[in-house]
């Protein structure tokens, strides 16, 4: 009797009433609640529910009353590659995609062919133009999903209860930022966790707890220092989420049960909406002997205060922006990556660059000597707004430098940069000039 064995269509597995811990360096410590009866004496136990993506070195089963004599991790699954190599040298059968069934004993099979032995010689068939393979009846018992077992010892009789906990990769959460702008200086604030599920199993009605920071792993750098040790402050604009501290990280948990699908993502509330206010700057960045005209970068620079409608935790992610007013709502105007933020510190992101101001650059005046190097240096502003606009210029001069002849007071940031900070009404052009010289020996 010859047997085709036939697979019905993918179901995921479903897990219940688990507890996932996300990283954001793409892993989970999943919490699965166990219960069982136990009989007196020695207990076989196993568990299937497993993602594909199950670190087979971390599963860890707590539970009480009963002794845990050994735990086996069984991922060897069905292969129909691996099945068919076992029978070389049997009896198979073929059936090409236009042609008949053909009979021969199994020489080899790899993933683009399949050879076989018959009376009139080798044969061999492409895998692409192979239908179906079939061999005579055989007792198999196939893995399709891994799965765990444990040997339990118990004095008696009893119901156990307690967690398998393990570590798995295939999860990951970022937090993208949503800032509504109403005017030049305010707007409203939301922040969203998106929050994936990329392995092969759903959770239902799972708890969720997203961890913010980076986590050492065996073999790999530890994390910088200065990304640890920030402290929780608290807020009143937390809507779907509870804070804590996670040792050296944070850790946001969301209060309510979600429904976590096998390769779906979902979105949840973490912040807001929060009135916040913001400074709104155009920049021009240039270096020493630069020369060049093009529009100004639009930043804006957000204080994580209380008094500025914040004062709380804000985890690294995407701000998109979006201006507002009442005859035409919302409009998407750019997107920029901001850093962790903890309380106290600033932000500072970009739109985009203005159309309507424009920065224009001139070495008005070079002039190297042996020992010597000195530049002058214009910078016009044309604002051809209708209001009035903050300008900060960034200048780099590397080396030993002074400037002389500011027509501007400048503020120097540190060893290779000074700023020129100053207001352009609406229609108005504005000149800067400096000079910078080195000396060396």
């Amino acid at each position: 009797m010859w047997i085709f064995i036939v697979f019905s269509t993918f179901l995921y597995t479903q897990s219940y009433d688990a507890s996932l811990t996300i990283y954001k360096d793409g892993t989970a410590l999943v919490k699965q609640p166990v219960a069982w009866s136990i009989k007196s004496g020695y207990n076989y136990k196993t568990w299937d529910k497993l993602p594909n993506g199950i670190d087979r070195d971390t599963p860890f089963l707590n539970v009480s009353g009963v002794d845990i004599i050994s735990q086996r991790f069984n991922d060897d699954l069905f292969s129909g590659s691996d099945y068919f190599n076992g029978l070389r040298g049997q009896q198979i059968q073929i059936k090409p995609v236009d042609g008949k069934l053909v009979k021969g004993t199994l020489l080899e099979i790899t993933n683009d062919f399949i050879t076989l032995s018959r009376q009139t010689g080798i044969i061999s068939f492409n895998r692409k133009e192979v239908q179906s393979i079939s061999t005579k009846s055989q007792k198999i018992n196939p893995v399709f999903t891994p799965f765990l077992s444990w040997e339990l010892k118990s004095k008696g009789n009893s119901n156990t209860s307690g967690e398998l906990v393990y570590k798995s990769a295939n999860f990951s959460w970022s937090t993208v930022y949503r800032l509504k702008m109403i005017n030049e200086e305010k707007g409203e604030l939301i922040a969203e966790a998106v929050v994936s599920n990329k392995s092969d199993m759903g959770f239902q009605d799972a708890r969720l707890k997203l961890v913010e920071g980076n986590l050492n792993k065996a073999n790999a750098k530890s994390p910088r220092p200065e990304k640890m040790s920030r402290a929780l402050a608290t807020s009143g604009g937390m809507l779907n989420m509870s804070k804590d501290q996670l040792g050296d990280y944070h850790i946001y948990s969301l209060n309510d049960k979600h429904n976590l699908g096998a390769k779906e993502s979902i979105t949840v509330r973490m912040y807001g909406p929060l009135e916040v206010g913001y400074n709104k700057k155009y920049v021009f960045e240039n270096t020493e002997r630069r020369q060049k005209e093009e529009p100004l970068e639009v930043q804006l620079t957000m204080e994580n205060t209380e008094s500025n409608g914040l004062g709380i935790s804000l985890p690294g992610g995407k701000v998109e922006m979006y201006s507002y007013n009442i005859p035409s709502g919302l409009e998407y105007i750019g997107a920029d990556n901001m850093g962790q933020v903890p309380k106290g510190r600033s932000t500072t992101f970009s739109s985009g660059r203005a159309f309507d101001v424009i920065g224009n650059r001139k070495v008005l005046n070079y002039d190297r000597q042996r020992k010597s190097e000195e530049a002058v240096i214009e910078i016009k502003v044309t604002n051809a707004r209708n209001d009035e606009v903050e300008i900060l210029l960034v200048e780099h001069i590397n080396g030993d430098w002074i400037i002389k002849d500011p027509s501007l007071n400048y503020q120097k940031k540190d060893a290779s940069t000074i700023h020129f900070v100053f207001s352009v009404q609406a229609g108005e052009t504005k000149s800067v000039y400096y000079t910078y010289r080195k000396e060396w020996k």
